[in-house]
């Protein structure tokens, strides 16, 4: 080897090159003042740096070190890059200036997530019922599909269920260890839960939203590939309202691996050597004392049992059914009488035991616990205090007292996931029921508060709306969308046209960041079906043009064609205002977009762009930019489309379009891979994740991955592209994008035929 070719590296010269121009980048600077000033710390001429960039190599480790630590530092350069310089530049001990410049990650994996949607526990601590616990495991571990567990109400067949699912999610459970846990229960509202209610929600827990959109035999057949390919234990609590006998053949032939656990008070026939059953009955005898020991303790009663024998006529008369035993106990702190006098009453009772308990407890309610307690009916899952206090128009004090009196009698479950976390309130089935025949007989509280339910509701929403410029303001709702889904739906059903409206205006933001597309469509839709039935073409076109938008994504192209013929007829009919005419516009732009009209997509976001109302609405108004540039890159235009995106990244910058900040960088990074500055491309990837991260935006993680793809592929790093393209196929399938993974799987395709490592 020669002198000189010893002293010289084409890579090491490239590679500096690019990190120079990545340090302008960053620092908004011109390369030449860079290299001067890296000269100057060397104690060298700009000329000299800029000889080191054609190739040749530094004559002092020194000067190696301080221009590697200036790219990691200022260029925002990564480890892979730092190894491949100093090893071009032959640096001496390479491997301790990289962990010191670039510390390796932790080489223990992060655990990884596990799905499921497990209600929070209504109880502080599960009283272990070791024969039937050990006996429901047994059963999961063997052949048969399903799980029956069945007994009388009370008897705590739901607290059994929700134990089982979240011990199988741990390691040591041998043969019942599952993957992932579903919960599905009929008792928030009895009678509705069917085939398709049971797929939607495997879809949404297993977090493939996407799925929810299908038709219902395809979405049949991908939640089954789903049960295929991991253990999935669902669980289905409180069979015995359910009429759907399609359901139950279902469960019957569930897909192996996966499994079902389900909860009944009745054994019907068609249970009958079909699956395994465990019949639960009350407790025994030191698992009753147990959970009576714990409820003196809540209660504050302890220090008045001298001894356990006086509290065995009360497990006799109760038959050891749990929420018997809490319910007696609450009536012995509350009717201030003896232990036995209400043992006594008990066994006179005629009738059902909890008709008696019920009555009794009904009459220590004072009017306020009395409304807490009904208005209860009105939140099928759980309830925050504040929305409980408002609907029930009880407030401070003696709502503290109504709830603590309703907690001490059992009829209202605490349910509080840690200290971080606000309590929750929500009902037993048997409680619900009795609640639900006393407030359908007190027909104006019933009415007035479910206006004030609906108000509440529509405030609590308000407070976010339509945040395009501080998105962290999505957090709020995060704890009440699904109730907001839920009173959404009721609003619609029982004819409240005009709250629905105001309730999907408040809402749809939100969706629309979050990518929830189980609820979106169909929020949409309600929508435009409460304008139209109050005559407001409007706001029906409104709706239809978001839904349109979203078909769009979905590549759903039957739908959306559909969907523009009936916004056509409508928009004939009337003039549109500026706002909801620049919404329209802009969705069927994308809709031609997607059917590759460039010209026509372009001619509607150019009118957009120019019209009377332009920039009062400036995410709008920002957004059409985005689509026209997006149009222009699809037509080979690189250079108008990087201009506009520019333009429009400065002002969502200037404007706080937070989320325009991370959507114009895509076709940005895109113009950049084409033109062959992976460096800039990087530096822009490398800056926009955090906030995708941030503001859970999954539609562009996803198109985030597929651009990091094309960044590796082109670099030649087929490993780092076939990951990065697998994570975009991830939330494609889940999204439901069939375009983009159709495309991506192509392309996964070509790089295994490349020789990348399967």
């Amino acid at each position: 080897m020669s002198q000189t070719s010893a002293n010289r590296s084409e890579a090491f010269g490239r590679l500096l090159s690019g990190a120079i121009n990545s340090i302008a980048t960053y620092e908004g600077r011109t390369a030449p003042a860079v290299e001067d000033e890296l000269g100057q710390l060397l104690h060298l001429s700009g000329k000299t740096i800029q000889r080191y960039k054609t190739g040749n190599l530094p004559p002092e480790a020194r000067t190696v070190e301080v221009l590697a630590e200036a790219a990691v530092r200022r260029g925002y350069l990564g480890r892979e890059w730092l190894g491949r310089f100093l090893h071009a530049a032959r640096y001496p001990a390479a491997d301790t200036l990289l962990n010191r410049l670039c510390p390796a990650a932790p080489t223990r994996p992060r655990p990884p997530r596990v799905y499921h949607n497990l209600p929070a526990p209504s109880y502080s601590q599960f009283v272990m019922r070791e024969q039937a616990f050990a006996e429901v495991l047994d059963g999961l571990g063997q052949r048969s599909a399903a799980v029956l567990v069945v007994g009388l109400g009370g008897n705590g067949k739901t607290s059994l269920a929700r134990e089982v699912a979240a011990r199988c999610l741990q390691e040591d459970v041998g043969a019942a260890r599952f993957d992932a846990a579903v919960w599905v229960s009929d008792k928030d509202r009895p009678g509705t839960t069917n085939l398709s209610v049971v797929l939607d929600e495997i879809a949404r827990t297993l977090d493939y939203p996407g799925f929810t959109q299908f038709a219902h035999d395809e979405k049949r057949y991908e939640v089954e590939q789903l049960l295929r390919r991991q253990r999935v234990l669902l669980v289905v609590d409180n069979f015995e309202t359910i009429t759907d006998g399609a359901l139950l053949t279902w469960l019957l032939r569930l897909p192996e691996p996966s499994k079902a656990l389900i909860t009944s008070r009745e054994y019907g026939r068609a249970f009958r050597n079909s699956m395994i059953v465990l019949d639960l009955r009350g407790m025994r005898e030191e698992e009753a004392q147990t959970l009576v020991n714990q409820r003196l303790r809540l209660l504050r009663m302890e220090q008045l049992v001298s001894e356990q024998a006086q509290l065995e006529p009360l497990l006799t008369v109760t038959g050891g059914n749990p929420k018997a035993i809490e319910i007696a106990l609450g009536l012995v702190k509350h009717e201030r009488r003896p232990l036995k006098q209400v043992i006594d009453d008990l066994y006179a009772a005629r009738g059902e035991l909890f008709d008696d308990l019920f009555a009794r407890a009904w009459a220590l309610l004072d009017e306020a616990a009395r409304r807490v307690l009904m208005v209860m009916t009105f939140f099928p899952t759980s309830a925050s205090g504040e929305a409980l206090a408002v609907t029930a128009d009880v407030q401070g004090y003696s709502f503290d007292l109504a709830v603590e009196r309703l907690i001490d009698l059992a009829f209202l479950d605490v349910q509080q996931k840690d200290l971080n976390n606000s309590p929750r309130y929500a009902l037993h089935p048997l409680v619900r029921v009795f609640a639900q025949v006393h407030i359908v007989k007190d027909i104006i509280f019933s009415t007035v508060a479910r206006k004030r339910w609906v108000q509440w509701y529509l405030h609590y929403a308000a407070s976010v709306g339509y945040c395009w410029n501080d998105l962290e303001k999505l957090n709020i709702l995060d704890t009440e969308i699904d109730m907001l889904y839920i009173v959404i739906q009721w609003c619609f059903y029982n004819r409240h046209f005009t709250e629905t409206v105001r309730l999907v205006k408040e809402v749809f933001f939100y969706y629309h960041v979050r990518g929830l597309w189980h609820h979106q469509p169909s929020i949409y839709m309600m929508a435009a079906e409460a304008a139209h039935q109050q005559s407001d073409i409007i706001e029906e076109i409104r709706y239809l043009a978001l839904q349109l938008k979203y078909l769009n994504w979905q590549n759903n192209k039957i739908a959306t064609k559909d969907l523009v013929a009936r916004i056509h007829k409508l928009e004939s009919t009337i003039t549109l205002p500026d706002d909801v005419l620049m919404i329209y516009k802009q969705s069927l732009a994308l809709y031609h977009m997607s059917q590759q009209n460039l010209d026509t997509a372009i001619q509607l976001l150019q009118q957009n762009i120019t019209s009377e109302r332009q920039g009062e609405d400036k995410q709008t108004y920002n957004a059409n930019k985005h689509w026209l540039a997006a149009c222009l890159y699809q037509k080979g235009l690189l250079s108008e489309s990087k201009q506009l995106l520019e333009q429009a990244l400065h002002d969502a910058e200037l404007w706080n379009v937070q989320r325009a900040t991370f959507a114009h960088p895509r076709w940005l990074i895109s113009i950049y891979l084409d033109q062959g500055d992976f460096v800039a491309a990087e530096k822009m990837l490398i800056e926009i994740m955090p906030s995708i991260i941030q503001f859970k935006d999954r539609r562009y993680m996803a198109l985030t991955q597929r651009l990091y793809t094309r960044l590796h592929t082109l670099r030649g790093d087929l490993p780092a592209a076939r990951a990065s393209l697998a994570e975009a196929i991830d939330l494609f399938e889940r999204l439901g994008m069939r375009r983009e993974l159709a495309e991506a799987r192509a392309e996964l395709a070509k790089l295994s035929a490349q020789g990348a490592p399967a």
